[in-house]
């Protein structure tokens, strides 16, 4: 009887201890994505280069490792560490003005030797982290405002110290940090409207006095897609033949003619997606867009489950984040909108990016063990 008992006991015993991790299906959606994105950099290695694989599979596993070790900490320690955070990262894009590495024009990377860090994306970490800390405090159902004030100070500093690198598509990620920040903090409609009508505004001073030629060609593009196919429409142009390309199953890893013959621009970064598209076709693609979408979820009634305001605001902010760019980078693909730099959050390549929007979603992840009583 005793030796039954034991046999019995040990399923429940090892499905506690995998639940102990977290949240399982926030887990299965990240693994998932991320192993896309190694498959699809295998695909693509021909014609990028095979160093591009290797290095991504070590950002993964550190993504991962630091994944689980958010998740071990309590939402309340990472609430505490949040002023101490976003001081480290404000300071450490001061120091990429005057220390960092210059890549296409930008001053935005600390290199040693091949690795290179992006201070920003740590940056927006930390940004999400103090905004979530901030509307914990605040006990208003409405903002006042003094809030409203350090809500525009504690996204603006980083944005501001982004562009001047300048990176307008890095600065551009904050901004759904803000209104989602504004948002769950209760901000007035007439607020709203005046910002409504400021954002207009300034859209059309940045239109007439801030846009370069180049950049303007390419919101006018979408607008007209044969505008300028082989200049400021050629990327939007080969992205959507390669995705059209991929068909219903796609053409195989490492076949497809637009990103074999590189036809496809920046098939790693900002138009991964496409590559995606174009090697396994309409099942592959949505296979990954019910990925994000699980993901998405999973965030989601981690806010609704949540027992104080942090427990709320942290996902959300988060959830607003990923889906903003999500959103951005498929409707760049798709020739929707504007080529803008704004990669795929874990599926395009880029370290800094993978390891801070895993270390992201494990504070989240330690939401549900705190819940779970799992710490």
């Amino acid at each position: 009887m005793r030796s039954v008992r034991v046999r019995s006991e040990e399923p429940e015993l090892r499905l506690k201890s995998l639940r102990s991790l977290g949240d399982p299906w926030l887990f299965f959606a990240l693994i998932s994505i991320l192993g896309a994105s190694l498959a699809n950099l295998f695909g693509v290695s021909a014609s990028m280069g095979g160093g591009l694989l290797l290095r991504q599979a070590l950002f993964s596993a550190v993504g991962m490792l630091l994944f689980l070790a958010a998740s071990l900490l309590r939402p309340e320690v990472w609430r505490r560490m949040a002023p101490s955070l976003y001081g480290l990262g404000l300071l450490s894009l001061v120091a990429v003005l005057f220390l960092g590495s210059v890549r296409s024009g930008t001053r935005g990377w600390f290199a040693f030797g091949p690795l290179t860090i992006q201070p920003a994306e740590f940056a927006r970490l930390t940004t999400l982290l103090i905004l979530a800390a901030f509307l914990h405090r605040v006990e208003d159902v409405r903002l006042r405002g003094r809030d409203f004030l350090m809500l525009l100070l504690l996204v603006g500093i980083p944005m501001a110290l982004i562009l001047l690198q300048p990176d307008f598509g890095v600065a551009l990620t904050f901004a759904p940090l803000l209104i989602g920040a504004l948002w769950l903090g209760g901000l007035p409609r007439r607020v709203w409207v005046a910002l409504v009508v400021i954002a207009l505004l300034g859209a059309g001073v940045t239109w007439l006095r801030v846009l370069k030629p180049y950049q303007k060609e390419r919101v006018l593009t979408v607008l007209d897609p044969d505008r300028d196919p082989f200049g400021a429409g050629y990327q939007g142009r080969q992205s959507r033949i390669a995705v059209g390309s991929g068909g219903l199953m796609g053409q195989g890893l490492g076949q497809g003619s637009q990103s074999v013959l590189r036809f496809l621009p920046a098939q790693h970064t900002d138009f991964a997606f496409a590559a995606w598209a174009e090697a396994t076709g309409f099942a592959g693609a949505g296979l990954l867009l019910a990925a994000y979408g699980l993901l998405f979820w999973r965030i989601g009634l981690m806010a609704w489950r949540a027992e104080d305001r942090f427990g709320v605001m942290l996902p959300l902010l988060t959830l607003g984040w990923v889906a903003f760019q999500f959103l951005i980078n498929v409707g760049m693909i798709l020739g929707w909108l504007p080529t803008t730099g704004i990669t795929l959050p874990l599926f395009s390549y880029g370290g800094s990016s993978l390891v801070t929007s895993c270390a992201t979603l494990g504070m989240v992840n330690a939401l549900w063990r705190s819940r779970m009583d799992f710490s």
